[in-house]
């Protein structure tokens, strides 16, 4: 039997929309409910509520907003969640990959499973990865129904980077890179990127190697960049220039690029992101949390490059709740340049929502508005910490007092992924089960 398509609509007290906000309001949208795997349900409208409407959610106390969008993460890495938590970039590294040497291919599904759960249910609905991918693992993806920019990640040519969970070196998991973006070209939850790790990780000519295709096949890079001051330092006693400009000069800029932290970017690697269209995921709790600084995200915004917030892993984070991103992304630059005005706070929701979803690949999402693809979350503004609560701070509210514990049901795609508390794609309790005894077994491993 085909997809069967039907409409589903949802009445609340408010909604954001892009005009501002909605008060007494009425989502509707296209849901499959046949094998739910269509994932490409789209609004068909939003505003206020219409009489005779066939309500089939009464949101009663809850705010509609877009689902939120986690810029950079590796999400198997929920299996490693407070194994470092006071130590550098490189020790911190040196501490993770002695436990990643042990894991295995069911550690990476359940890790990931994991992220998935943590995601949903603190309203994020499409997240950019770079870890092992392969096709087994991207349906599990399409299976809980989020979406995905799926990288995998690579350092050299020869380098096995996860030797128990796959036997691919870095050439040959560029050749099923692209692969499986040639398999999944059409598909509206999963796009595919070359993850080389960092330009100190990759030899010079395999980055360059990796330009060159990524041009050629019109596949995007996914990859770190200026995340600490000491990897600056490195890459210009090694090459003689700034980390943007380093890859510039291998032609990284002429394919589509998305680069995480850029902590420490030089004003004229700000306006070479810019000028080349490249995107760049804030991840402001990671780079605290490691020591590593605070990117300019004033100077980002006013020369326009496209951003995300990103949560990074929840080995450098702890959390996955993109609204401590949120939160922070909007606080930090006020106290660095003691200026309450500097960031606006309804400008990083933009960012975390319409702006993510740009950003890593999915254009048609991040927005309440027709003919967008319904990825939506409901959260509850009953609770102390939004009362009182009045329409013109709403926004406010989703911004510095709203936490993914208010998060009450997700739909993406128009497909109700969760519903008051209860997963319904994946099993909840299965899954934390499975990632404690994995977690269990990778400290015994590496003792």
């Amino acid at each position: 039997m085909g997809d069967v398509m039907t409409e589903i609509v949802l009445r609340a007290d408010m909604m954001l929309v892009p005009a501002g906000v909605v008060k007494n309001a009425e989502l509707a949208f296209e849901s499959c409910t046949d094998d739910g795997r269509r994932g490409g349900g789209r609004i068909t409208y939003a505003g206020p509520a219409r009489a005779g409407s066939m309500v089939t959610h009464d949101l009663a106390g809850h705010l509609l907003m877009p689902g939120l969008v986690n810029g950079h993460t590796h999400s198997a890495m929920t299996l490693m969640r407070g194994v470092s938590d006071d130590e550098a970039l490189m020790p911190w590294l040196e501490t993770v990959q002695g436990l990643e040497r042990h894991l295995t291919h069911e550690d990476v599904e359940v890790g990931l499973q994991l992220a998935m759960l943590e995601m949903i249910e603190t309203g994020t609905t499409a997240f950019a990865d770079m870890y092992h991918w392969d096709s087994a693992l991207l349906e599990l993806v399409r299976d809980a129904g989020m979406r995905v920019l799926a990288a995998l990640a690579v350092s050299a040519p020869e380098a096995v980077a996860f030797p128990r969970v796959s036997p691919w070196n870095g050439a040959e998991a560029i050749a099923e890179t692209e692969a499986l973006a040639a398999r999944y070209a059409s598909d509206p939850q999963i796009r595919i990127a070359y993850g080389p790790h960092t330009p100190y990780t990759c030899p010079p000519a395999f980055l360059r190697e990796i330009a060159e295709r990524a041009v050629r096949f019109g596949i995007p890079i996914h990859t770190h960049v200026s995340e600490s001051s000491g990897e600056v330092e490195g890459i210009l006693a090694a090459h003689g220039a700034m980390p943007g400009d380093y890859l510039d000069s291998l032609g990284f800029f002429e394919a589509e690029v998305h680069a995480a932290h850029c902590v420490h970017l030089s004003d004229s690697e700000i306006e070479l992101f810019a000028r080349a269209g490249a995107s760049i995921s804030h991840n402001p709790v990671s780079n605290l949390k490691l020591g590593n600084g605070i990117a300019r995200l004033p100077e980002l915004m006013a020369a326009g490059v496209r951003l995300a917030l990103g949560t990074d892993s929840a080995a450098s984070n702890n959390s996955l709740d993109l609204f401590e991103e949120i939160k922070l992304a909007a606080l930090l630059p006020r106290g660095v340049r003691q200026d309450a005005a500097v960031v606006p706070g309804a400008d990083v929701l933009e960012i975390a929502t319409a702006g993510g979803s740009a950003a890593i690949g999915f254009p048609e999402a991040g927005a309440l508005s027709v003919g967008c693809l319904a990825d939506v979350i409901a959260l509850d503004i009953t609770g102390a910490s939004a009362t009182p609560l009045e329409a013109e701070s709403i926004r406010s509210h989703a911004v510095f007092g709203a936490t993914g514990a208010d998060v009450r049901h997700v739909f993406i795609g128009g497909r109700h992924v969760y519903a008051d508390g209860a997963h319904l794609t994946l099993d909840a309790a299965a899954i934390r089960d499975r990632a404690r005894a994995a977690r269990a077994r990778l400290r015994e491993a590496s003792a």
